[in-house]
């Protein structure tokens, strides 16, 4: 019997400390880029966990509406910081997720928000166009283009949005 109680105690306390150690990497999470490996994967697992929380189409769009402001930030900060290798992911999460964003307002006729991601849109054009003039060209490095892509991106999201009434 005395054996049982000295164990449990250490089993509360290793629990215990898993989850400091979780909850420690979940802050630390918030602020790290693509370059940071387990910790911006961890961000994203609880990007995700945080959206399936919201039960309302309208507030998912309000979510993934301030995701966009950070993916853009991320494919910002790979072209200002010269880590080309992460343009193309970076790229590849911003306009899936304008994508989705769209989706969900088209689907679900969220006509109170369409002014707003619209408004989103138009100004992340004129960030991509700034982001596209000054990646260099003159290199082996051709994910300019992905740039590009997504400004494109974004102009077929805004037509879509023209059509939700």
């Amino acid at each position: 019997m005395g054996k049982t109680k000295s164990i449990k105690p250490r089993i509360q306390l290793g629990a215990m400390l898993v989850l400091v150690l979780l909850a420690i990497a979940l802050l630390l999470s918030q602020q790290v880029g693509p370059d940071a490996g387990p910790l911006f994967q961890l961000k994203r697992v609880q990007e995700k966990v945080f959206l399936k929380t919201k039960l309302s189409a309208s507030s998912q769009v309000d979510y993934m509406s301030n995701l966009l402001e950070t993916r853009l930030g991320e494919l910002q900060n790979a072209v200002n910081n010269q880590n080309y290798g992460y343009v193309l992911p970076s790229s590849l999460r911003y306009f899936t997720l304008a994508g989705q964003i769209t989706d969900l307002i088209v689907a679900n006729n969220l006509t109170s928000q369409t002014e707003t991601i619209r408004n989103q849109f138009l100004s992340h054009r004129k960030i991509l166009d700034q982001l596209y003039v000054i990646y260099p060209k003159n290199t082996d490095n051709w994910e300019w283009k992905y740039i590009k892509d997504d400004y494109n991106y974004l102009k077929l999201y805004l037509d879509k949005l023209e059509k939700v009434k």
